[in-house]
């Protein structure tokens, strides 16, 4: 017999490992909520919101110097011109730090008040000159508009320096400015609006002086310039009559040297010293303890006799040229100008009998 058929062996077949199983899809980390706010935090945000917004909506303003305290007066003043020269003028008042040298740490701390033009049209500054201690604060207060206040230097008086400048721009009444007085180095000033500082009206913080009627002081100068100019003339005689029996009115800026001035200015000078006399004259309480305050009470305000005075030439000229009798003109009427000047207080120039006597005298004298 044939032997049965064998099966054929079986094929060797390796082990398959299990596929692998891919992990689990894990889910994202959840955010942890923010803590809840506290009561206390909540009470606190809340009361800040309303504080700011009371204060907003109240019109509080924030005051110049309320940024870093590390600022120096000149990056502080820096900063105060060129918001001026932006933004078109200044607030109804400005402050500023002084510009001159010195720690302007100590001082009396006393306000002097400079009026800027007592009255419309007439270009002076009253006093014509101020002294100040380091820590004192000058205070300009317009009595009329259209003015600046500008510093300048002894001898440019009429032009803008720029050694620390100060500058108000264009101003109307009752705009104040201050100015600190960090030394005593003389500070002049002017009016920068075009052509009143060439008609005389300047001033000086701490002006230059000289003791003992030395020969460039006003009162070794004003006899001369009484004698060449007919404007100091006429402003002398009225201040004479306005000041008697007040030395103290009567001498005043006799001591300020002129020597360091330029020629031109000299005139204008002994004008401004002249109206200040007659306005001091007029205004005896106006000196208490040896200083002036000029914005303590209602002035009575002389009139310009420096300004009037081509005027009345001109008006005498014409009535000779037709044989008419000379005659002053009528706009240099009264040494006492009734007119309304007021400061922010509402202020009023007061006239009296005193001007008609006074005027009497000059036309007389003249």
């Amino acid at each position: 017999m044939a032997p049965p058929a064998m099966a054929p062996p079986a094929m060797y077949s390796p082990a398959m490992a299990p596929p692998a199983m891919a992990p689990p899809a894990m889910a994202p980390p959840m955010a942890t909520p923010p803590p809840m706010m506290t009561d206390s935090v909540m009470m606190t945000n809340t009361a800040m919101a309303s504080a700011t917004a009371s204060a907003y909506l109240s019109g509080a303003t924030m005051a110049y110097g309320s940024g870093s305290s590390s600022w120096s007066s000149q990056s502080y003043q820096n900063c105060v011109q060129q918001c001026v020269a932006s933004f078109g003028g200044a607030p109804p008042s400005m402050s500023t730090a002084a510009a001159s040298g010195g720690s302007g740490s100590s001082g009396s701390g006393v306000t002097h008040t400079v009026i800027v033009a007592p009255t419309q049209g007439v270009l002076r500054f009253v006093p014509f000159a101020t002294e100040a201690n380091p820590g004192d604060v000058v205070e300009f207060q317009w009595h009329a508009n259209n003015h600046t206040v500008t510093k300048s230097s002894q001898l440019t008086p009429c032009n803008k320096t720029s050694d620390a400048p100060f500058a108000t721009g264009e101003q109307n009444m009752p705009f104040t400015f201050q100015q600190v007085v960090n030394d005593t180095s003389p500070t002049f000033f002017y009016c920068g609006t075009v052509g009143h500082c060439e008609k005389g009206m300047f001033g000086i913080i701490n002006p230059p002086s000289v003791q003992n009627n030395a020969n460039t002081s006003v009162a070794s100068m004003m006899p001369a310039m009484v004698t060449n100019y007919s404007s100091v003339s006429a402003m002398n005689t009225q201040m004479m009559n306005l000041t008697a029996g007040n030395s103290y009115a009567a001498n005043w800026g006799s001591n300020i040297d002129m020597s360091q001035m330029p020629s031109w200015s000299q005139q204008f000078i002994a004008e401004n010293v002249m109206y200040t006399r007659s306005v001091l004259g007029m205004n005896p309480n106006a000196v208490q303890n040896g200083l002036i305050n000029v914005g303590a009470s209602p002035l009575m305000v002389p009139q310009d006799l420096a300004a009037a005075a081509p005027a009345a030439s001109s008006a005498s000229a014409a009535a000779s040229k037709t044989g008419a009798a000379s005659t002053p003109a009528s706009s240099a009427g009264g040494a006492l100008s009734p007119a309304s000047s007021t400061n922010g207080a509402g202020r009023a120039v007061v006239s009296g009998g005193l001007g008609v006597v006074a005027l009497a005298a000059l036309f007389l004298a003249l």
